[in-house]
C-alpha cells in the first residue's frame, strides 16, 4: 500500500474509533490502570496505540498493541482493520484476510469498512467479491465519502477489464464531486486504453487543474501526447518527469520506451 493510502486509511480508522459505541461502561473495582475500565474503551485505547505504533513504523509493536485490544473486545472493529493493514504489508495474506473477513462481518453495514474489504479483494484479483462488497458501501445513507467507493470501485472494474461498469462507477463518484482527482486520473486511463486520446487529454486536464502532478500522472500525459502524435507536448511531460520523479517506476519505463524507439 503506498503511504497516501495508508495514511488514508488510518485516517479511515480513526473516524472509525470515534464513532465506535462504547456500551459496557462500568469499571472494576480494585484493579488498576487499563483493568478499570471497561473493555469496550480498553480495546479503543490499546487500538490507538497501535496505530501510533504502526505510524511511526513498528510494526511488532503495534501487532501487540492491536491483539491486546482483541483480548478486550474481540469484536472491536478498528483493531481488525488496522490488524489486516499491517499484515497485508507484511505478506501475511491468511492473517489479512482473516481480519478484513471479521472486520466485514461485523460491520456489513458500514460504508467504509466495506470499501476497504473490497478494495483489498480487489487488489488480490478477486474482482467479483470487491464487487460485491463495494455496492454494500455505496448502500450506506451515512456513509460520508461515497465517491471513495465509486471511485474505487471503478478501478476495479478497469483492472477486470470491465470498462463499461468502470466508467458508470467513475462518473457516479465525479456527481458526487465533480473534482474527485482519482476518478479524475482513472478517466483519463480509461479513456486512453480505449484509444480515446483526445477524451484522456480532458480528463487528465481536469485532473491538473485539481490536484499536483505525480510520476503516475506526467508519464500518463506522455503516453496521451504520444497518441494524439504531439510529440513537443509529449516532451514536456517527459521532461518534467525526469526531472521531478528520476528515480520512479515511470521514468525507468520512459527511458526504456525511448532506448527501444532509437
Amino acid at each position: 500500500m503506498m503511504p497516501a493510502l495508508r495514511r488514508g486509511f488510518l485516517c479511515f480508522v480513526f473516524l472509525l474509533l470515534a464513532g465506535c459505541a462504547t456500551t459496557q461502561t462500568s469499571s472494576v473495582h480494585g484493579r488498576d490502570g487499563m483493568d478499570r475500565v471497561s473493555p469496550v474503551r480498553a480495546a479503543e485505547v490499546n487500538t490507538r496505540l497501535g496505530i501510533g505504533y504502526l505510524e511511526r513504523g513498528q510494526l511488532q509493536l503495534a501487532i501487540e498493541k492491536l491483539e491486546t485490544a482483541l483480548e478486550r473486545d474481540a469484536e472491536h472493529t478498528p483493531a481488525h482493520l488496522t490488524l489486516a493493514l499491517i499484515f497485508e504489508q507484511l505478506g501475511d495474506d491468511q492473517q489479512a484476510e482473516r481480519h478484513y473477513r471479521k472486520a466485514s462481518r461485523l460491520a456489513p453495514n458500514d460504508g467504509s469498512t466495506q470499501n476497504a474489504y473490497a478494495v483489498y479483494l480487489c487488489r488480490r484479483g478477486q474482482f467479483e467479491e470487491a464487487d460485491r462488497h463495494f455496492r454494500r458501501a455505496m448502500e450506506d445513507p451515512f456513509y460520508a465519502t461515497p465517491e471513495l467507493a465509486y471511485g474505487n470501485a471503478g478501478d476495479c472494474a478497469r483492472r477486470a477489464n470491465n470498462l463499461d461498469q468502470a466508467e458508470s462507477y467513475l462518473r457516479q463518484a465525479l456527481e458526487i464531486d465533480p473534482d474527485y482527482p482519482a476518478a479524475l486520473f482513472q478517466l483519463a486511463v480509461l479513456q486512453l486504453e480505449r484509444g480515446e486520446a483526445f477524451r484522456a487529454r480532458a480528463f487528465l486536464q481536469r485532473f491538473e487543474s485539481v490536484a499536483a502532478a505525480d510520476a503516475m500522472t506526467l508519464m500518463l500525459g506522455y503516453r496521451i501526447e504520444q497518441g494524439l502524435n504531439n510529440p513537443d507536448q509529449a516532451e514536456r511531460y517527459a521532461t518534467r518527469l525526469e526531472r521531478q520523479f528520476p528515480d520512479s517506476t515511470e521514468a525507468r519505463q520512459l527511458r526504456s520506451l525511448r532506448q527501444e524507439n532509437d
